[in-house]
Protein backbone atom coordinates (compact mmCIF):
# COMPACT_ATOMS: atom_id res chain seq x y z
CA UNK A 1 0.00 0.00 0.00
CA UNK A 2 1.40 3.33 -0.77
CA UNK A 3 1.58 6.82 0.73
CA UNK A 4 -0.62 9.59 -1.10
CA UNK A 5 1.10 12.71 -1.40
CA UNK A 6 -1.46 15.48 -1.83
CA UNK A 7 -1.67 17.37 -5.64
CA UNK A 8 -0.48 20.75 -3.48
CA UNK A 9 2.32 19.16 -1.91
CA UNK A 10 3.62 17.88 -5.41
CA UNK A 11 3.41 20.82 -6.80
CA UNK A 12 5.33 22.73 -4.04
CA UNK A 13 8.25 19.98 -4.36
CA UNK A 14 8.28 20.17 -8.12
CA UNK A 15 8.34 24.16 -7.84
CA UNK A 16 11.08 24.31 -5.28
CA UNK A 17 12.83 21.65 -8.02
CA UNK A 18 12.65 24.20 -10.84
CA UNK A 19 14.00 27.08 -8.98
CA UNK A 20 16.94 25.03 -7.89
CA UNK A 21 17.66 24.13 -11.18
CA UNK A 22 17.52 27.80 -12.64
CA UNK A 23 19.75 29.29 -9.75
CA UNK A 24 22.31 26.51 -10.78
CA UNK A 25 22.01 26.99 -14.18
CA UNK A 26 22.19 30.74 -13.97
CA UNK A 27 25.18 30.15 -11.93
CA UNK A 28 27.09 28.42 -14.73
CA UNK A 29 25.90 30.86 -17.24
CA UNK A 30 27.49 33.36 -14.96
CA UNK A 31 30.86 31.84 -14.64
CA UNK A 32 30.78 31.29 -18.46
CA UNK A 33 30.53 35.03 -19.06
CA UNK A 34 32.91 36.14 -16.73
CA UNK A 35 35.85 34.10 -18.00
CA UNK A 36 34.36 35.27 -21.78
CA UNK A 37 34.56 38.59 -20.61
CA UNK A 38 38.17 39.09 -19.36
CA UNK A 39 39.22 37.19 -22.78
CA UNK A 40 37.36 39.91 -23.88
CA UNK A 41 38.77 42.74 -21.78
CA UNK A 42 42.55 40.94 -22.07
CA UNK A 43 42.40 40.87 -25.58
CA UNK A 44 41.19 44.07 -26.53
CA UNK A 45 43.44 45.84 -23.74
CA UNK A 46 46.52 43.87 -25.80
CA UNK A 47 45.52 44.84 -29.62
CA UNK A 48 42.23 47.07 -29.77
CA UNK A 49 42.35 50.23 -27.97
CA UNK A 50 39.71 51.63 -30.07
CA UNK A 51 37.33 48.34 -28.96
CA UNK A 52 38.78 48.53 -25.21
CA UNK A 53 37.52 52.29 -25.56
CA UNK A 54 33.89 51.50 -26.77
CA UNK A 55 33.83 48.75 -24.85
CA UNK A 56 35.27 49.56 -20.91
CA UNK A 57 35.80 52.95 -21.05
CA UNK A 58 39.50 55.32 -21.48
CA UNK A 59 40.17 54.59 -17.83
CA UNK A 60 39.63 51.00 -18.19
CA UNK A 61 41.71 50.93 -20.86
CA UNK A 62 44.62 53.40 -18.93
CA UNK A 63 44.86 50.79 -16.52
CA UNK A 64 44.90 47.60 -18.70
CA UNK A 65 47.70 49.54 -20.61
CA UNK A 66 50.88 46.27 -20.36
CA UNK A 67 53.86 47.74 -19.12
CA UNK A 68 56.98 45.86 -21.47
CA UNK A 69 59.80 47.35 -19.95
CA UNK A 70 62.96 46.78 -22.07
CA UNK A 71 64.24 46.94 -25.71
CA UNK A 72 63.23 45.65 -28.76
CA UNK A 73 59.51 45.52 -28.52
CA UNK A 74 57.51 46.98 -30.92
CA UNK A 75 56.04 50.68 -30.37
CA UNK A 76 53.36 52.10 -32.55
CA UNK A 77 54.29 55.68 -32.82
CA UNK A 78 52.52 58.88 -33.41
CA UNK A 79 49.99 58.70 -36.32
CA UNK A 80 48.85 55.42 -35.68
CA UNK A 81 45.28 55.15 -35.27
CA UNK A 82 44.27 55.07 -31.80
CA UNK A 83 47.01 55.96 -30.37
CA UNK A 84 47.28 59.00 -28.79
CA UNK A 85 50.11 61.21 -28.94
CA UNK A 86 53.11 60.77 -26.35
CA UNK A 87 53.16 63.23 -23.79
CA UNK A 88 54.70 67.17 -24.65
CA UNK A 89 58.12 67.40 -22.72
CA UNK A 90 60.46 70.23 -22.83
CA UNK A 91 63.49 69.27 -25.69
CA UNK A 92 66.30 70.97 -27.33
CA UNK A 93 64.98 73.32 -30.89
CA UNK A 94 63.80 70.70 -33.73
CA UNK A 95 66.35 69.20 -35.74
CA UNK A 96 68.56 68.42 -32.86
CA UNK A 97 68.86 65.18 -31.13
CA UNK A 98 69.38 64.70 -27.29
CA UNK A 99 70.17 61.21 -26.10
CA UNK A 100 70.97 60.31 -23.00
CA UNK A 101 71.81 56.55 -21.98
CA UNK A 102 71.23 54.94 -18.61
CA UNK A 103 72.88 51.50 -18.00
CA UNK A 104 70.38 48.81 -20.43
CA UNK A 105 67.57 51.39 -21.67
CA UNK A 106 68.23 54.84 -22.99
CA UNK A 107 66.27 57.83 -23.64
CA UNK A 108 65.92 59.41 -27.09
CA UNK A 109 63.71 62.37 -28.41
CA UNK A 110 64.09 63.26 -32.52
CA UNK A 111 62.73 66.36 -33.45
CA UNK A 112 62.99 66.71 -37.24
CA UNK A 113 59.92 69.11 -37.49
CA UNK A 114 59.45 70.04 -33.91
CA UNK A 115 56.97 67.48 -32.36
CA UNK A 116 58.45 66.20 -29.32
CA UNK A 117 58.69 62.36 -29.08
CA UNK A 118 59.77 60.32 -25.58
CA UNK A 119 58.60 57.64 -23.96
CA UNK A 120 59.05 57.21 -20.24
CA UNK A 121 59.31 53.98 -19.80
CA UNK A 122 62.73 54.16 -22.41
CA UNK A 123 61.45 53.36 -25.23
CA UNK A 124 62.09 55.49 -28.43
CA UNK A 125 59.08 56.89 -30.20
CA UNK A 126 59.64 58.83 -34.00
CA UNK A 127 57.04 61.38 -35.41
CA UNK A 128 55.80 59.63 -38.82
CA UNK A 129 57.04 61.76 -41.65
CA UNK A 130 54.52 63.91 -43.63
CA UNK A 131 55.21 62.11 -47.08
CA UNK A 132 53.90 58.83 -45.81
CA UNK A 133 50.28 57.78 -46.01
CA UNK A 134 48.31 59.48 -43.16
CA UNK A 135 46.94 55.93 -41.93
CA UNK A 136 50.13 54.49 -42.26
CA UNK A 137 51.30 54.07 -39.08
CA UNK A 138 55.20 53.34 -38.57
CA UNK A 139 56.76 50.91 -36.26
CA UNK A 140 59.95 50.50 -35.08
CA UNK A 141 62.77 48.49 -33.06
CA UNK A 142 65.72 49.78 -31.17
CA UNK A 143 68.39 47.99 -30.26
CA UNK A 144 71.59 49.42 -28.25
CA UNK A 145 75.01 48.53 -28.64
CA UNK A 146 77.96 51.23 -28.67
CA UNK A 147 80.09 51.08 -31.87
CA UNK A 148 83.72 52.01 -32.02
CA UNK A 149 82.77 55.30 -33.64
CA UNK A 150 80.05 56.69 -31.28
CA UNK A 151 80.29 60.05 -29.90
CA UNK A 152 83.04 60.34 -26.94
CA UNK A 153 80.43 62.06 -24.31
CA UNK A 154 77.04 59.47 -25.74
CA UNK A 155 77.11 55.82 -23.57
CA UNK A 156 75.48 54.12 -26.51
CA UNK A 157 74.22 54.73 -30.16
CA UNK A 158 71.08 53.75 -31.44
CA UNK A 159 70.68 51.65 -34.38
CA UNK A 160 67.15 51.98 -35.56
CA UNK A 161 65.33 49.73 -37.88
CA UNK A 162 61.89 50.78 -39.47
CA UNK A 163 59.30 48.02 -39.89
CA UNK A 164 56.44 49.33 -41.87
CA UNK A 165 52.44 49.07 -41.43
CA UNK A 166 51.15 46.60 -44.11
CA UNK A 167 48.90 50.03 -44.78
CA UNK A 168 52.08 52.41 -44.65
CA UNK A 169 53.18 54.25 -47.74
CA UNK A 170 54.85 52.14 -50.63
CA UNK A 171 58.07 54.50 -50.92
CA UNK A 172 59.21 53.31 -47.39
CA UNK A 173 61.50 50.72 -47.33
CA UNK A 174 61.04 47.79 -45.55
CA UNK A 175 64.82 46.99 -44.74
CA UNK A 176 65.86 50.55 -43.96
CA UNK A 177 68.68 50.95 -40.90
CA UNK A 178 68.44 54.55 -39.73
CA UNK A 179 71.73 55.25 -37.95
CA UNK A 180 70.96 57.93 -35.25
CA UNK A 181 74.35 59.80 -34.29
CA UNK A 182 74.71 62.95 -32.36
CA UNK A 183 75.80 65.95 -34.55
CA UNK A 184 78.72 68.34 -33.92
CA UNK A 185 76.21 70.80 -32.30
CA UNK A 186 73.94 68.09 -30.81
CA UNK A 187 72.58 68.82 -27.61
CA UNK A 188 73.75 65.72 -25.16
CA UNK A 189 72.69 64.84 -21.62
CA UNK A 190 74.95 62.58 -20.29
CA UNK A 191 74.08 60.02 -17.73
CA UNK A 192 76.28 57.19 -15.82
CA UNK A 193 75.65 53.82 -16.87
CA UNK A 194 74.11 52.75 -13.73
CA UNK A 195 70.85 53.54 -12.08
CA UNK A 196 71.90 56.47 -9.64
CA UNK A 197 71.84 55.52 -5.94
CA UNK A 198 69.92 57.93 -3.61
CA UNK A 199 71.45 61.76 -3.65
CA UNK A 200 71.27 63.00 -0.12
CA UNK A 201 71.41 66.35 -1.03
CA UNK A 202 71.53 69.40 1.96
CA UNK A 203 67.51 69.75 2.03
CA UNK A 204 66.74 66.32 1.48
CA UNK A 205 63.29 66.32 2.54
CA UNK A 206 60.35 66.21 0.55
CA UNK A 207 62.44 64.71 -2.47
CA UNK A 208 63.94 61.50 -1.84
CA UNK A 209 61.51 60.03 0.80
CA UNK A 210 58.38 60.39 -1.17
CA UNK A 211 56.40 62.59 1.61
CA UNK A 212 57.17 60.33 4.48
CA UNK A 213 58.96 62.12 6.35
CA UNK A 214 56.73 65.33 6.14
CA UNK A 215 54.68 63.20 8.01
CA UNK A 216 56.97 61.60 10.59
CA UNK A 217 59.76 63.92 11.59
CA UNK A 218 57.73 67.32 12.41
CA UNK A 219 57.07 65.95 16.20
CA UNK A 220 60.06 65.19 16.56
CA UNK A 221 61.32 68.15 15.62
CA UNK A 222 59.11 70.25 17.75
CA UNK A 223 60.58 68.06 20.88
CA UNK A 224 63.65 68.71 22.72
CA UNK A 225 63.76 66.03 25.77
CA UNK A 226 67.50 66.50 25.75
CA UNK A 227 67.45 70.55 26.12
CA UNK A 228 68.95 71.03 22.65
CA UNK A 229 70.67 74.99 23.22
CA UNK A 230 71.77 75.27 19.69
CA UNK A 231 73.49 78.97 19.87
CA UNK A 232 75.67 79.34 17.09
CA UNK A 233 75.14 82.55 14.22
CA UNK A 234 75.79 82.43 10.76
CA UNK A 235 76.40 78.28 11.10
CA UNK A 236 73.70 77.44 8.63
CA UNK A 237 74.25 80.44 6.41
CA UNK A 238 78.05 79.06 6.46
CA UNK A 239 79.78 78.10 2.90
CA UNK A 240 78.80 74.22 1.84
CA UNK A 241 82.07 72.49 3.13
CA UNK A 242 83.81 69.77 1.06
CA UNK A 243 84.00 66.34 2.15
CA UNK A 244 87.86 66.63 3.20
CA UNK A 245 86.67 70.30 4.87
CA UNK A 246 84.15 67.87 6.90
CA UNK A 247 86.50 65.77 7.55
CA UNK A 248 88.99 67.97 8.96
CA UNK A 249 86.14 69.61 11.03
CA UNK A 250 85.14 66.28 12.80
CA UNK A 251 88.86 65.62 13.53
CA UNK A 252 88.87 68.92 15.33
CA UNK A 253 86.06 69.25 16.88
CA UNK A 254 84.61 65.45 18.04
CA UNK A 255 86.95 63.50 20.80
CA UNK A 256 85.92 60.37 21.03
CA UNK A 257 86.45 58.74 24.18
CA UNK A 258 85.12 56.62 26.75
CA UNK A 259 84.72 56.93 30.78
CA UNK A 260 87.76 56.12 33.06
CA UNK A 261 88.14 55.71 37.09
CA UNK A 262 89.78 58.76 37.44
CA UNK A 263 86.76 60.58 36.26
CA UNK A 264 84.03 62.07 38.25
CA UNK A 265 81.47 60.94 39.85
CA UNK A 266 83.09 57.88 39.01
CA UNK A 267 86.22 58.26 40.61
CA UNK A 268 84.00 58.08 43.96
CA UNK A 269 81.96 54.99 43.36
CA UNK A 270 82.38 52.03 44.64
CA UNK A 271 82.22 50.13 41.42
CA UNK A 272 84.12 52.71 39.28
CA UNK A 273 87.33 50.77 39.41
CA UNK A 274 85.36 48.89 37.05
CA UNK A 275 85.54 50.60 34.00
CA UNK A 276 88.84 50.51 32.01
CA UNK A 277 91.90 52.41 33.01
CA UNK A 278 92.37 53.52 29.29
CA UNK A 279 90.01 55.19 27.08
CA UNK A 280 89.24 53.08 24.30
CA UNK A 281 91.51 54.82 21.34
CA UNK A 282 94.10 53.98 23.51
CA UNK A 283 93.55 50.32 24.48
CA UNK A 284 91.95 49.52 20.77
CA UNK A 285 93.71 49.64 17.67
CA UNK A 286 95.51 51.03 15.19
CA UNK A 287 93.86 48.86 12.50
CA UNK A 288 94.54 49.36 8.71
CA UNK A 289 91.30 48.42 7.40
CA UNK A 290 88.03 48.21 9.26
CA UNK A 291 84.38 47.41 8.17
CA UNK A 292 81.47 49.18 9.72
CA UNK A 293 78.55 46.57 8.97
CA UNK A 294 74.92 48.11 9.49
CA UNK A 295 71.86 45.74 10.79
CA UNK A 296 69.60 47.11 7.25
CA UNK A 297 67.38 45.10 5.53
CA UNK A 298 69.39 45.18 2.15
CA UNK A 299 72.37 43.70 3.36
CA UNK A 300 69.98 40.08 2.75
CA UNK A 301 71.19 38.14 -0.39
CA UNK A 302 74.35 40.70 -0.45
CA UNK A 303 76.84 38.32 -0.46
CA UNK A 304 79.33 40.36 0.97
CA UNK A 305 80.36 38.31 3.94
CA UNK A 306 84.03 37.43 2.84
CA UNK A 307 84.85 40.88 1.56
CA UNK A 308 83.67 41.74 4.87
CA UNK A 309 85.87 39.44 6.86
CA UNK A 310 89.12 39.87 5.06
CA UNK A 311 89.23 43.31 7.18
CA UNK A 312 91.15 43.83 9.71
CA UNK A 313 88.46 44.92 12.38
CA UNK A 314 85.00 44.46 11.82
CA UNK A 315 82.00 46.24 14.32
CA UNK A 316 78.69 45.65 14.45
CA UNK A 317 75.22 46.98 16.28
CA UNK A 318 73.51 46.08 19.24
CA UNK A 319 71.77 42.63 18.72
CA UNK A 320 72.99 41.97 15.08
CA UNK A 321 74.04 38.43 14.73
CA UNK A 322 76.19 36.22 12.36
CA UNK A 323 75.21 33.10 12.78
CA UNK A 324 72.51 32.05 9.96
CA UNK A 325 73.89 35.31 7.81
CA UNK A 326 77.42 34.53 7.38
CA UNK A 327 76.89 34.59 3.51
CA UNK A 328 75.83 38.35 3.67
CA UNK A 329 77.29 39.68 6.62
CA UNK A 330 80.28 37.63 7.41
CA UNK A 331 81.56 35.58 10.96
CA UNK A 332 84.34 38.01 12.50
CA UNK A 333 83.16 40.57 15.36
CA UNK A 334 86.21 42.48 17.30
CA UNK A 335 83.73 45.78 18.54
CA UNK A 336 79.78 45.66 19.35
CA UNK A 337 78.64 48.94 19.67
CA UNK A 338 75.46 48.76 21.95
CA UNK A 339 72.74 51.21 23.17
CA UNK A 340 71.78 51.52 27.21
CA UNK A 341 67.88 50.32 25.48
CA UNK A 342 69.48 46.94 24.18
CA UNK A 343 71.33 46.57 27.67
CA UNK A 344 67.85 47.19 29.62
CA UNK A 345 65.90 45.30 27.54
CA UNK A 346 64.80 41.80 29.02
CA UNK A 347 64.07 40.54 25.21
CA UNK A 348 67.79 40.60 24.31
CA UNK A 349 69.31 38.99 27.19
CA UNK A 350 72.10 40.79 27.49
CA UNK A 351 73.50 39.65 30.65
CA UNK A 352 73.21 35.49 29.51
CA UNK A 353 73.43 35.97 25.35
CA UNK A 354 76.35 34.68 23.85
CA UNK A 355 76.09 37.18 21.48
CA UNK A 356 77.57 40.08 24.08
CA UNK A 357 80.30 37.61 25.44
CA UNK A 358 82.66 38.16 22.82
CA UNK A 359 84.94 40.68 21.35
CA UNK A 360 84.88 44.45 22.42
CA UNK A 361 82.21 45.83 23.96
CA UNK A 362 81.18 49.72 23.87
CA UNK A 363 78.09 51.06 25.13
CA UNK A 364 76.43 54.29 25.00
CA UNK A 365 73.30 56.20 26.64
CA UNK A 366 72.51 59.84 25.58
CA UNK A 367 73.21 62.23 28.04
CA UNK A 368 71.42 66.04 28.13
CA UNK A 369 72.72 68.55 26.11
CA UNK A 370 74.73 70.49 28.22
CA UNK A 371 74.62 68.25 31.30
CA UNK A 372 78.23 67.31 33.27
CA UNK A 373 79.11 63.75 34.15
CA UNK A 374 77.33 63.86 37.57
CA UNK A 375 74.13 65.26 36.14
CA UNK A 376 74.28 62.21 33.48
CA UNK A 377 74.41 59.73 35.68
CA UNK A 378 71.52 60.70 37.83
CA UNK A 379 69.54 61.01 34.94
CA UNK A 380 70.29 58.09 32.16
CA UNK A 381 67.79 57.34 29.25
CA UNK A 382 68.08 53.82 30.83
CA UNK A 383 69.89 52.01 33.47
CA UNK A 384 73.29 51.78 31.69
CA UNK A 385 75.33 51.93 35.00
CA UNK A 386 73.06 49.32 37.18
CA UNK A 387 73.74 47.03 33.85
CA UNK A 388 77.25 47.04 33.10
CA UNK A 389 77.55 46.40 37.39
CA UNK A 390 75.92 43.40 36.77
CA UNK A 391 77.19 42.32 33.44
CA UNK A 392 80.81 43.05 34.69
CA UNK A 393 79.88 40.46 37.87
CA UNK A 394 79.17 37.41 35.16
CA UNK A 395 82.02 38.52 32.87
CA UNK A 396 84.85 40.11 34.45
CA UNK A 397 87.34 39.82 32.09
CA UNK A 398 85.36 40.99 29.07
CA UNK A 399 86.22 44.14 27.58
CA UNK A 400 83.31 46.56 28.22
CA UNK A 401 84.05 50.59 27.82
CA UNK A 402 81.00 53.12 27.88
CA UNK A 403 81.51 56.09 25.54
CA UNK A 404 81.68 59.15 27.13
CA UNK A 405 78.35 61.23 26.25
CA UNK A 406 80.26 64.65 24.84
CA UNK A 407 80.70 63.06 21.85
CA UNK A 408 77.03 62.44 20.95
CA UNK A 409 76.63 66.12 21.01
CA UNK A 410 80.15 66.96 19.55
CA UNK A 411 78.65 65.04 16.08
CA UNK A 412 75.11 66.22 15.92
CA UNK A 413 76.54 69.99 16.24
CA UNK A 414 78.45 69.33 12.97
CA UNK A 415 75.46 67.34 11.43
CA UNK A 416 73.45 70.84 12.17
CA UNK A 417 76.55 73.03 11.52
CA UNK A 418 76.53 71.68 7.75
CA UNK A 419 72.70 71.50 7.37
CA UNK A 420 70.43 74.23 5.53
CA UNK A 421 67.41 73.49 8.09
CA UNK A 422 66.77 72.71 11.95
CA UNK A 423 67.36 68.86 11.97
CA UNK A 424 65.56 66.55 14.74
CA UNK A 425 67.17 67.56 18.34
CA UNK A 426 68.09 64.18 19.39
CA UNK A 427 71.24 62.43 19.48
CA UNK A 428 72.88 60.72 16.28
CA UNK A 429 72.34 57.22 15.36
CA UNK A 430 74.53 54.09 16.71
CA UNK A 431 75.20 54.05 12.95
CA UNK A 432 77.16 57.44 12.47
CA UNK A 433 78.46 56.60 16.31
CA UNK A 434 80.19 53.48 15.07
CA UNK A 435 81.31 55.26 11.91
CA UNK A 436 83.22 57.86 14.23
CA UNK A 437 84.61 55.61 16.29
CA UNK A 438 86.15 52.99 13.66
CA UNK A 439 87.77 56.44 12.06
CA UNK A 440 89.17 57.26 15.38
CA UNK A 441 90.73 53.16 15.59
CA UNK A 442 91.54 52.97 11.82
CA UNK A 443 93.40 53.97 8.27
CA UNK A 444 90.42 53.08 6.49
CA UNK A 445 86.90 52.74 6.75
CA UNK A 446 84.43 50.64 5.08
CA UNK A 447 80.83 51.66 6.03
CA UNK A 448 78.44 49.10 4.47
CA UNK A 449 74.72 49.83 4.02
CA UNK A 450 74.83 53.10 5.46
CA UNK A 451 73.28 54.61 2.36
CA UNK A 452 71.10 52.36 0.84
CA UNK A 453 72.35 50.82 -2.16
CA UNK A 454 70.02 48.68 -5.32
CA UNK A 455 68.73 46.09 -2.40
CA UNK A 456 67.16 49.36 -0.61
CA UNK A 457 63.71 47.78 1.50
CA UNK A 458 61.97 48.35 3.69
CA UNK A 459 63.09 46.02 5.98
CA UNK A 460 64.13 47.20 9.10
CA UNK A 461 66.71 44.56 10.02
CA UNK A 462 68.61 41.90 7.91
CA UNK A 463 67.84 39.44 11.02
CA UNK A 464 64.13 40.56 11.29
CA UNK A 465 60.63 40.68 9.88
CA UNK A 466 60.02 44.19 10.38
CA UNK A 467 59.00 46.76 7.59
CA UNK A 468 59.59 50.11 9.04
CA UNK A 469 61.15 53.05 6.13
CA UNK A 470 62.20 54.90 8.92
CA UNK A 471 65.01 52.59 9.65
CA UNK A 472 66.38 53.60 6.81
CA UNK A 473 64.65 57.39 6.33
CA UNK A 474 65.15 58.14 10.38
CA UNK A 475 62.18 60.21 11.62
CA UNK A 476 64.05 60.09 15.56
CA UNK A 477 67.32 60.51 14.86
CA UNK A 478 68.63 62.47 12.12
CA UNK A 479 69.49 60.11 10.13
CA UNK A 480 68.83 61.46 6.57
CA UNK A 481 70.86 64.31 7.74
CA UNK A 482 73.90 62.05 8.51
CA UNK A 483 73.56 59.84 5.78
CA UNK A 484 73.70 62.96 3.38
CA UNK A 485 76.95 64.15 5.50
CA UNK A 486 78.78 60.68 5.15
CA UNK A 487 77.83 60.89 1.68
CA UNK A 488 79.42 64.01 0.86
CA UNK A 489 82.51 62.60 2.72
CA UNK A 490 82.64 59.37 0.79
CA UNK A 491 86.12 58.82 -1.08
CA UNK A 492 84.59 55.77 -2.81
CA UNK A 493 82.46 55.75 -6.05
CA UNK A 494 78.88 55.77 -6.09
CA UNK A 495 78.62 52.93 -8.44
CA UNK A 496 80.34 51.43 -4.98
CA UNK A 497 77.66 53.21 -3.16
CA UNK A 498 74.36 51.30 -5.49
CA UNK A 499 76.30 47.83 -6.02
CA UNK A 500 77.88 46.71 -2.53
CA UNK A 501 75.93 49.98 -0.34
CA UNK A 502 79.79 50.67 0.43
CA UNK A 503 81.54 54.04 1.99
CA UNK A 504 84.92 54.51 2.12
CA UNK A 505 86.07 56.64 4.53
CA UNK A 506 89.60 57.75 5.80
CA UNK A 507 90.96 56.95 9.16
CA UNK A 508 91.23 60.78 11.43
CA UNK A 509 94.78 59.95 11.91
CA UNK A 510 95.52 59.48 8.40
CA UNK A 511 94.45 63.34 7.65
CA UNK A 512 96.80 66.10 6.72
CA UNK A 513 94.56 69.07 8.06
CA UNK A 514 97.54 71.62 8.76
CA UNK A 515 96.11 73.52 5.62
CA UNK A 516 92.24 73.76 7.18
CA UNK A 517 90.86 76.88 8.38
Amino acid sequence: MGYLIPGAALDRVSLLWRLRRRARRGCVCMALFCVAMGFLYAFCAENSVTATDAIFGVRARTRARPRTPGLGVERAVRGAPGHPAPPKVPGPPAGKMAAAATGPTAHLQVKPHGGPVVDPRGHALLNAHPDLHPKGPLVLSANLHSPPDAHPSLDLALNVNLVPHPNAHPKLDPSRSVRLNPKPNATVLPRPRFRAAPTFGPQPRGREDGGFLSRLVPPFLAMNKYGVNFEKPGARGAPRLSGGQLLCELKKRVQVTSLTPDLPPFSGLPWGSQLPRQPLTSALGPYRTCAVVSSAGSLRQSGLGKEIDSHDAVLRFNAAPTAGYERDVGTKTTIRLINSQVMASEDHHFLSSSLYSSGVLVAWDPAPYSSNLTEWYNRTDYPIFKQYQRYRQVHPQQPFYILHPQVEWQLWDQIQENMAEPIQKNPPSSGLLGTMLMMSLCELVHVYEFLPSRRRTELCHYYQRFLDAACTLGAYHPLLYEKNLVKRMNQGSDHDIYTHGRVTLPGLGTLNCTGSP
